[in-house]
């Protein structure tokens, strides 16, 4: 049965962001290797089953997989695949990349052949678990990667501002819709999960608006770009044309357009909303604004207007109490039913991360992973004699209570 037609599905995700290069002394972020996910896999998909979610978001360590190019090592892999296989109860959406490139690929996203690379290991992905592994994120959050990787150069290419935002996108574009086209070639039945970050922006200054517009409308990039929409008629033609995307390049997407199966939304109350204002040198900032439902009601809304298609809540949850976080589930799954009796085709929701991770600071803090650990999950993480333990909280028995009920009411 597809997604599409089951009940409002439950699922959780675990954090699995893979950057790796230290060649500027920054230590490497793998957050698998660093909340101990690599040891205890097998025990944290026990937990996963347990906690009442039905699928899963699962990323593959790309960078481990492929040490050398060309030359794919499966042997942690097939592992955690024969597991999903042995385990039907919980369906996997594979992360075949959550920011992490292999070392062999220097200039990592702005390698001018990364889209081919990046398709090529989807591929070997697929042709070895593809008969029973049906759905795919090509790329998680292009949003983040190249705000992270091309905006603000805080990783790898470590390009900056607009020009290298948008280079990363299309770059990051092309491997999304290479990718799709070679999972589709050994999967005539895979199901694709397109997950980006939401953002919303606003302003109270009047004459900030037409900034409110574009940053409104820049959000949607990476969809807009994947399924060939932006041509010369279209608001951020030539905005992107003025940082440096040649007529060429978005030709091409024009013409190797790819049809979306489902949106995948990336909402966290804390950092999806944005007020645009001025600072008192008269720079124009973006600082983050605490947003809510009712927020996450309004992106739902203007996504599915825009797309019409299925929509899945790919990533939520709350940085802070557990108090905190049990009140934004009842909110979020709240609104979540208020979407629905709109006749939006919302598919469900995931609490991600399961359990809580590591910050990204780490890689440049020089604190220890401890010092380092964010409140986020269902499970807390607590370090004991060398062994990050793992908790089910208040969150997390409140999460399994919604979704066995939910499950058991089967509506």
């Amino acid at each position: 049965m597809k997604i599409e037609e089951q009940p409002f599905i439950w699922a959780v995700g675990i954090e699995n962001t893979f950057v790796t290069q230290i060649e500027r002394g920054e230590r490497p972020l793998d957050e698998y290797d660093l909340t101990q996910h690599y040891q205890f896999w097998k025990e944290d998909l026990d937990r996963a089953r347990e906690s009442g979610a039905s699928m899963i978001r699962y990323g593959i360590p790309w960078h481990l997989v492929e040490k050398e190019e060309n030359i794919f090592d499966w042997s942690w892999v097939d592992g955690v695949m024969d597991y999903f296989k042995n385990h039907r109860e919980l369906v996997p959406i594979i992360d075949l990349m959550h920011y992490g490139t292999p070392h062999w690929l220097k200039n990592e996203f702005a390698n001018g052949k990364y889209p081919d690379y990046v398709a090529r290991y989807a591929k070997e992905f697929a042709k070895r678990y593809g008969h029973f592994i049906k759905y795919y994120t090509p790329l998680n959050e292009p949003y983040v990667n190249a705000e992270f990787c091309g905006l603000n150069a805080v990783w790898p290419p470590y390009l900056e501002g607009l020009s290298g935002f948008y280079s990363l996108m299309t770059q990051l574009g092309k491997g999304i819709i290479n990718t799709v086209n070679e999972i589709q070639a050994v999967i005539s039945d895979a199901r694709f999960v397109h997950v980006d970050a939401t953002k919303k922006y606003f302003s109270y200054d009047p004459r900030l608006q037409e900034e409110v517009k574009l940053w409104n409308e820049n959000r949607f990039v990476m969809w807009e770009l994947v399924q060939g929409r932006i041509s010369e008629f279209h608001p951020l033609y030539d905005f992107m044309l003025e940082y440096g995307v040649s007529p060429d390049t978005l030709t091409w997407f024009q013409n190797n357009q790819i049809t979306i199966d489902i949106i995948g939304l990336n909402y966290y109350p804390q950092f999806s909303v944005h007020e645009v204002k001025r600072d008192k040198k008269g720079y124009i900032i973006y600082p983050h604004i605490l947003g809510g439902g009712e927020e996450l009601k309004e992106i739902v809304e203007e996504v599915h207007k825009r797309y019409q298609r299925p929509i899945f809540i790919t990533e939520t949850s709350f940085r802070g109490s557990e108090e905190e976080r049990l009140k934004w589930l009842d909110e979020c799954y709240d609104t979540c039913l208020q979407i629905q009796k709109d006749d939006i085709p919302l598919l469900g929701l995931t609490w991600f991360p399961f359990f809580d991770l590591v910050d990204w600071e780490y890689r440049t803090s020089g604190k220890s992973i401890e010092e380092e650990l964010l409140p986020f999950g269902l499970y807390t993480l607590t370090m004991k004699d060398g062994v990050l333990q793992r908790e089910k909280n208040r969150v997390g028995y409140k999460f399994e209570k919604l979704a066995k009920k939910r499950r058991e009411s089967n509506c």
